[in-house]
């Protein structure tokens, strides 16, 4: 804009200085119709500049060295020509902030695709303050203030960390209370006081003693991973990747558990991947996110696996369990 803006006004110069030297009468309709533009610009272009808006749509997750845009689409409420908008955009993260200018078509839904970097783990924050719109001959900027705000989380790679043979493999299966129906079930010799309906008659006949179909369920977990406070960028990419790779491993063996981070008070159930990015956007960016609390924690943890930037990860437990409400003190 500001290199039209010099055009017009060495033109405007020009036609000056031709209509001195040339007094003819199109030296003077050439200077008076280089005037004209400046009414003109405004007068077509003003009710457009007026009813110009934008939005913006950032991927709430993404991985780290993915690619990923940020889309910035320009609407309007009535079809008025204008140039283009100008978006001020301000990009923060917690060890870096930078500010663009994206110029975005003047025209209903046009969009704007804005690489996002992904080269470090973490959140970053796109916001938008301010926005121009540029008339059709590009003579005026108009300001508008907006406020749009997004921020992306970045998900860190996945780092193994040490004593991972502490972690539990396998869902050990237990009797289901009650019995009932289950997809899993043990074979086991009848036992006075057995439901009747529970024995399994072919095998009986097959073994000539009485033995009953026993159906198993998985017991209600009571795992918590205790993810440590980090002191700067470092500490926390090593953090969270090995909160990462304990998830990843844990969900891969269908075995759902509870995270907690040392500086927040609330437990989280972690039961499928879109937890864990919640957790992780609660901590980093919005302490208002909404957590899975469809199980309520247990008072009392069977295990306690520590993520930590140092290489101690595991605390050790004894069989009967960590009190919740005597961790802090007891532990850490």
């Amino acid at each position: 804009m500001i290199i039209r803006q010099l055009i017009y006004i060495s033109s405007l110069i020009a036609s000056f200085v031709f209509f001195i030297l040339y007094p003819p009468w199109i030296s003077w309709y050439l200077h008076v119709i280089l005037l004209l533009l400046i009414p003109l610009d405004l007068l077509l272009s003003l009710p457009g500049m007026l009813s110009k808006d934008i939005l913006m749509y950032a991927p709430p997750v993404v991985e780290k060295g993915a690619d990923a845009k940020l889309i910035l689409t320009t609407i309007h409420m009535k079809s008025y020509p204008v140039r283009c908008v100008i978006a001020k955009l301000h990009v923060t993260g917690d060890d870096f902030s930078a500010i663009r200018r994206i110029r975005c078509p003047g025209e209903r839904d046009e969009r704007r695709e804005v690489m996002i970097d992904t080269s470090r783990s973490g959140v970053s924050i796109f916001e938008i303050r301010r926005i121009w719109t540029v008339s059709l001959i590009g003579l005026f900027a108009l300001p508008k203030k907006v406020k749009i705000k997004e921020a992306v989380l970045i998900m860190p790679q996945p780092v193994k960390p040490v004593n991972t043979m502490a972690l539990q493999h396998g869902i050990q299966l237990k009797p289901k209370p009650g019995g009932g129906f289950s997809e899993d079930h043990d074979i086991r010799e009848y036992i006075k006081g057995d439901p009747i309906r529970s024995i399994h008659w072919k095998l009986s006949a097959k073994f000539n003693s009485l033995v009953i179909r026993e159906p198993l369920v998985p017991p209600p977990h009571s795992r918590l991973v205790h993810v440590m406070r980090w002191k700067n960028t470092a500490e926390r990419e090593i953090t969270l990747g090995r909160l990462r790779w304990v998830s990843d491993y844990l969900l891969k063996w269908q075995m759902p558990f509870y995270v907690k981070y040392e500086r927040n008070t609330s437990i989280s159930e972690i039961r499928q991947e879109t937890d864990l990015s919640d957790f992780l956007r609660n901590v980093l960016i919005d302490s208002t996110i909404k957590l899975n609390t469809t199980n309520p924690p247990p008072s009392r943890f069977s295990w306690i696996f520590r993520v930590e930037a140092v290489d101690i990860d595991m605390e050790p437990e004894d069989e009967t369990g960590t009190d919740v409400i005597d961790q802090e003190v007891k532990i850490w």
